[in-house]
This record gives structure tokens, C-alpha cells and sequence, in this order.
């Protein structure tokens, strides 16, 4: 079930699998001290705070994380356990990783040396071509298979609640069916995107995307998306367009949640980009 539940996570609750602190209210405040460079296995610690840190405040977590607070140390573990091994698996011929990282202590970057650098936001990317992926059982990179065989106390699925995952899961696997995987056309899947609260409102979220534009751009192919209200916005301003709209029920009258199928073409999205192709 929590393997289930991640990609939900990700696809309704965050911004596409896009982090849920992307997005920022009114203007920006760049970081000049920062670096964006593709993701390295010692990453990963920092990597699963960012992700859990991005995604607890949304509103799918709270559905499903109903004794999260009780297993604080069981969810990072557990988390990090799968990250290690998808890690291991990676198609790097058709999965791309990056990190944005700052100095730890807050200072300079003195040395390559990256036990001084902290990752606070990362992204993964998935090249999808038609047939082969659409009939693949999994993405290349696969959050949503968290937790599904780690095996011992993982297996028990402690800090979430499995009724209302597995529904949620099963709705959203529809909707990744029909709009990611029935390809057409090769194309750039943002499969995964977040950047931790702490840092939100510095431009990272942004500066991932565009680089994953400026790689579709190159070989001439549209960048795909499931987007949350959250992360709507930033896409919007990106040039994305909305193709969309896919609600999901939650049990006990909770309400709805929703995302947005959305897609960047360079010749159709490219005016309202501020994008500059490389």
C-alpha cells in the first residue's frame, strides 16, 4: 500500500511529483551560493528529508499519514531504504537525476568536496517512448513502489492508513494509464520534483524545470506532467499547457483532490517562457 501511496503523493499532492514547495508566492529571492549538478548515491540522505519535508504539509499526506507523528523515524528510515534501492536499479539511459545544493554550515563552497554541500531541492526525469514504456510495468524511477518489499516492519505499512492509500492509489493509476502512459510520441516525463520548505521562494523549483526544457528542447520532444493546484501556477508561468483537469474523492466526505495533465511544447509554450534554449 505505501508503494501505492507515494506516487499519489507526488502526482495529486506536490506538483507533478513536483515538491509541494516549488511553487512560491510573489517574487522570488535568488541564491547566488547554490549549485545545480546531477545527483551522486551520497545524496541520498539529504534527498529523502527534502522529499518527506516537501510533502508532509500536503493535504494527501494528512489523508493517508494518519500516525505519521507516532513514526517520524519509521517513515525516514523505510523511505530511505526504497531510495537505495531504486537508486541501485536506475535506467540511466532513460532516467536523469539533478540536485540543487547550498553549503551546509551556510557559508561558502571552498572545495569540491561534497560532505559540505546540503541538497535542498532534486528532481528526477524519465525520456518515455511510445510501446516500450506505455507497456513497461513500472517508470524507470519508481516512487510510487515505496515500501512494496523491503520487507520486515516496512512491510507494515505503520504510518499510514492502507484503506484510503490503496483507493487513492488505485484512481490516480487510472489516470497515469491514460495520460502518461498511452504515448504517441517520445517525450520528457517529469517524474519527480521538490524542493525543501526551508528554501522555498529562492527560484529552485524554476531553475529544475527549465533545465529539463532546455534538454527537451535539444532533441525536439514535449515535457509532460501531472501537476497539484500547488504546482499549477509555476508550470502556468513556465508555459505549460493545461490538457487536463483529473479529480480524485476521498473517503469520509473529505472532499476532492485534484491535479492537471499539462504539457510544454517548445514552438507552442516558448513565447510565454522565459526560457533561453542553450
Amino acid at each position: 500500500m505505501h508503494q501505492q501511496f507515494i506516487i499519489l503523493l507526488c502526482a495529486l499532492y506536490s506538483i507533478t511529483c513536483a515538491g509541494l514547495a516549488l511553487f512560491t508566492k510573489g517574487a522570488s529571492t535568488p541564491v547566488s551560493n547554490h549549485r545545480l549538478r546531477p545527483a551522486v548515491e551520497d545524496d541520498l540522505d539529504d534527498i529523502v528529508t527534502v522529499f518527506i519535508d516537501a510533502f508532509k504539509p500536503s493535504a494527501g499526506w494528512q489523508y493517508a499519514h494518519l500516525h505519521d507523528d507516532d513514526y517520524t523515524n519509521y517513515t525516514w528510515t523505510c523511505t530511505r531504504r526504497f531510495f537505495q534501492g531504486e537508486w541501485q536499479s536506475l535506467h540511466r539511459s532513460r532516467t536523469f537525476a539533478n540536485v540543487i545544493t547550498v553549503p551546509r554550515d551556510g557559508g561558502q563552497y571552498f572545495s569540491s568536496d561534497r560532505a559540505g554541500e546540503r541538497v535542498v531541492s532534486f528532481g528526477v526525469w524519465n525520456w518515455m517512448k511510445p510501446q516500450e514504456d506505455a507497456a513497461d510495468s513500472s517508470f524507470p524511477f519508481r516512487p510510487h513502489q515505496l515500501h512494496a518489499t523491503l520487507g520486515g516492519k516496512c512491510s507494515d505499512h505503520l504510518d499510514v492508513n492502507t484503506t484510503r492509500a490503496a483507493d487513492l492509489a488505485q484512481q490516480l493509476s487510472l489516470a497515469v494509464e491514460k495520460y502518461i502512459r498511452n504515448l504517441t510520441e517520445r517525450q520528457l516525463y517529469l517524474n519527480l520534483l521538490a524542493t525543501h520548505p526551508d528554501w522555498d521562494g529562492h527560484g529552485f523549483g524554476a531553475e529544475q524545470v527549465e533545465l529539463g526544457l532546455r534538454e527537451a528542447a535539444r532533441v525536439g520532444m514535449p515535457v509532460t506532467l501531472l501537476a497539484s493546484p500547488a504546482g499549477w501556477p509555476l508550470y502556468d508561468s513556465l508555459g505549460f499547457r493545461s490538457l487536463a483537469n483529473i479529480t480524485h474523492e476521498m473517503f469520509d466526505g473529505l472532499g476532492m483532490l485534484w491535479s492537471e495533465y499539462m504539457r510544454w511544447d517548445e514552438e507552442e509554450s516558448g513565447v510565454r517562457s522565459a526560457l533561453t534554449v542553450q
